[in-house]
């Protein structure tokens, strides 16, 4: 299980954002979001959470943390 701010920490550590993530947050708006940043972003997900979410096909075209947040909602993966 992750939180929002755990997720939004990640995020920002996986891209090396030097910008503050923030619920706006989204590939267009965010310097470091590209494919390598997306690719970053799944697999430091995965390894927070165990594994699970390698499986989550709709993450990798996930492009905000809106998007993000509501799929790990969806699979109860967020506190």
């Amino acid at each position: 299980m992750i939180n929002e701010k755990e997720l939004l920490n990640l995020i920002q550590t996986s891209i090396k954002s030097k910008k503050k993530i923030t619920l706006k947050s989204n590939s267009d708006n965010t310097d470091g979001w590209d494919s390598l940043g997306q690719l970053s972003i799944l697999t430091s997900l995965d390894k927070k959470l165990n594994g699970k979410t390698s499986k989550l096909s709709s993450l990798a075209t996930a492009d905000s943390i809106v998007k993000i947040l509501k799929i790990l909602k969806s699979k109860r993966f967020l506190k």
